[in-house]
């Protein structure tokens, strides 16, 4: 449409809604004695997210909310009612508070003994505005929000759910192909960012954007510090929320909206097996995951650094120890 930015893919299909290869009840994506833990699930994506995970029948589905009890008895009470065999607890979480962030995770893997997937899809919206125009005040309170919350959560995971102690014999050999370090990341963290963290810059959109990149770089660090955890940054595209609706009010993205059930529904493929080889990659939900699955080997370049979907920087290196890269 006219006025409307363009919009670029990884994949020729690009999807505004879920589809049947990523429909939360097919069998190889159950989560069957697994133990997923949602943040932001008092709505929006999160609460979406949790019905989708609800569908792949894990042992057990955790849900956490910053300060709206109402709200988030609501998405649990929603799903005890579809699926009432289903264990569903929520806790309500200031994830900038470590200690109680901790003191939770700590008592989900107290009764079920680890946390196997976390999808983090806890968000919040700084009032879109120049910078020239930002209070320094909220602008730190996002961050706090948005990073150290992050990093709070990050801790927490690592914490309950430790790296083995031991490494099996066959897993210390060769690794051509990287097999081998991918079947070491037994825990799985999802992030919800945003692509405007690679975008061109967008006016007003400055404080949301910088605190999302410092967040997802954050991450990164992590997962190269605990090799043991596959990470998982997603962005779920344009979609309608309470959060979505706020920045209209100030900010005209010229950008379509997609339907909440694709991203919920997609980050139940990712949470699976078959997703793998997306560890350490930004992924747009939109994307089609058969056509992702053909280029796996482009984009996970034998778990070796490279490959597509990376962070990096257009024309770098141009040498390497002297000597021309990639044809230079």
């Amino acid at each position: 449409m006219a006025g409307e930015r363009p919009i670029f893919s990884y994949t020729e299909t690009l999807h505004k809604k879920t589809y049947p290869h990523i429909a939360p009840t097919l069998g190889h994506l159950s989560t069957a004695e697994k133990v997923v833990l949602i943040t932001g699930a008092s709505g929006g994506i999160g609460r979406a997210t949790a019905s989708s995970f609800a569908k792949s029948k894990p042992k057990a589905l955790i849900l956490l909310g910053r300060s709206n009890e109402k709200d988030l008895k609501e998405t649990a009470n929603s799903i005890r009612k579809v699926h009432g065999d289903l264990v569903v607890q929520e806790h309500l979480v200031d994830l900038s508070d470590f200690e109680r962030v901790l003191e939770v995770f700590r008592l989900v893997a107290s009764e079920f003994g680890r946390i196997d997937i976390l999808v983090h899809a806890a968000g919040i919206l700084p009032d879109p505005d120049l910078l020239i125009n930002a209070k320094p005040e909220s602008f730190l309170d996002n961050y706090k929000t948005t990073v150290v919350g992050t990093l709070a959560v990050a801790m927490a995971f690592r914490e309950v759910n430790p790296k083995p102690v031991a490494e099996p014999e066959e897993d210390k050999g060769a690794d051509p192909d990287g097999t081998k370090k991918l079947a070491k990341k037994i825990f799985t963290f999802i992030n919800l960012t945003s692509a405007g963290i690679f975008y061109t810059p967008y006016p007003k959109m400055g404080a949301y954007v910088s605190s999302k990149m410092a967040a997802f770089k954050l991450l990164e660090s992590f997962a190269v510090e605990n090799e043991h955890v596959r990470l998982h940054q997603v962005h779920p595209g344009v979609i309608n929320t309470a959060m979505s609706r706020q920045l209209a009010e100030k900010v005209d993205l010229k950008l379509p909206e997609d339907d909440i059930s694709l991203p919920s529904d997609f980050l139940v493929w990712v949470a699976s097996p078959e997703a793998a080889f997306l560890h350490g990659k930004l992924v747009f939900a939109a994307w089609d995951v058969d056509q992702l699955k053909k280029r796996k080997d482009e984009i996970w370049n034998k778990g070796e650094p490279g490959g597509d979907l990376g962070f990096g920087m257009k024309g770098f290196p141009r040498y390497v120890n002297g000597n021309p890269a990639f044809g230079a």
